[in-house]
């Protein structure tokens, strides 16, 4: 591995490690509220349905969940804005899976819906949140140079779709673009990736160190720009999910296709004190 490669791959780790800690990264989370039809709470009074940090008004308002939708309806004078724009009544929120998702926030804390599947949350950041201090943050095992590979593209067309769990319980569907066929450790491995708008190929994998090593649920991988038919995958940037670092995410668990039979010692690393 030349001196170039690991610069590279040093500079992209310690962007990794910022992002986390950024003030809206997954560090800040502070709660993940599943809505029930009908009124919902809004406030940092205990029994809250959406409990916001102590330091933010008993009551805010409420949401309102009917017909597959989210409506705030705030209190009287309630300090609520979207973006920087105050919120006057009653207000659809778009979730995240919208073209343009909603962010709600009162003062610094932040509010997003999330859908997963025929279900709705409620994601609240809270940038203060002591965590985001002093947690251990990612660790990784050092550089293998044999862990920068090319793997052939067989790509789909038209897509595969597939369902996969997630975390929670849900199962998702997903369209798969393409398998990336590669040989590490003697073994050969072709797991499925979906296709990103630069080109790029993105997937969830387990392998050997799975559970032990590394995070339990896997972890994801961000390809190089393809060439033609094959493309380069740097297993050293084997990434925890979210659900490493926070009990208020959602992640997905890859399908079997992507379980695979070989022990990778490079990328992230994961002990459970994260």
């Amino acid at each position: 591995m030349n001196s170039d490669h690991l610069s590279t791959l040093s500079a992209w780790r310690e962007d990794m490690g910022e992002r986390l800690r950024a003030p809206y990264g997954w560090l800040a989370l502070t709660g993940l509220f599943w809505l029930e039809d009908g009124e919902n709470s809004l406030g940092s009074a205990p029994g809250s349905v959406v409990q916001l940090p102590a330091r933010a008004p008993a009551a805010l308002g409420s949401l309102w969940l009917a017909g597959g939708q989210v409506t705030l309806h705030p209190a009287p004078g309630a300090a609520l804005r979207i973006d920087e724009h105050a919120v006057h009544g009653a207000t659809l929120l778009q979730d995240d899976h919208a073209e343009q998702p909603t962010f709600l926030f009162w003062e610094d804390v932040r509010l997003l819906v999330l859908r997963r599947a025929n279900k709705f949350a409620l994601r609240v950041w809270d940038p203060q949140r002591r965590e985001r201090q002093t947690a251990t943050g990612r660790v990784w095992f050092p550089p293998d140079p044999a862990a920068q590979l090319v793997a052939r593209i067989e790509r789909y067309d038209p897509p595969v779709r597939v369902l996969r769990d997630d975390i929670t319980g849900a199962q998702l569907q997903t369209e798969m673009h393409a398998a990336l066929h590669f040989e590490y450790g003697g073994v050969h491995c072709a797991p499925q990736a979906e296709l990103l708008e630069d080109g790029s190929y993105y997937l969830l994998v387990r392998d050997g160190t799975s559970g032990k090593t590394s995070y339990g649920a896997g972890r994801f991988l961000t390809s190089e720009q393809p060439t033609g038919d094959e493309v380069v995958l740097d297993l050293n940037k084997l990434y925890s999910p979210p659900c490493a670092f926070t009990e208020f995410a959602t992640c997905p668990l890859p399908q079997p296709s992507n379980v695979l039979a070989v022990t990778i010692e490079a990328g992230e690393r994961y002990d459970g004190a994260h």
